[in-house]
């Protein structure tokens, strides 16, 4: 059975591609949208926490790996602009 906190962040991480699709499609702006960073890291860690409290700890490590990466890109992203 899925938890409500693995429903809530795969929501969040799906709003967060609709997010840059609108920025890239919609708007013609191809840059990392740093809305869609935050929705996403969010989403991330919130699956972590998931797979942490059901003893899961590949996934909350990989999870939390991907939150990293997710800021970290978002980071550079945010730091490219002028």
């Amino acid at each position: 059975m899925t938890s409500g906190l693995v429903v809530v962040s795969l929501v969040l991480i799906i709003l967060g591609w609709l997010v840059q699709l609108y920025y890239s499609a919609g708007k013609k702006i191809y840059a990392l949208s740093l809305k869609f960073v935050a929705l996403y890291v969010v989403g991330c860690i919130l699956l972590a926490i998931d797979a942490l409290q059901t003893g899961r700890t590949t996934i909350w490590i990989l999870n939390l790996i991907t939150a990293i990466v997710a800021l970290l890109a978002g980071y550079f992203a945010k730091k490219a602009r002028p």
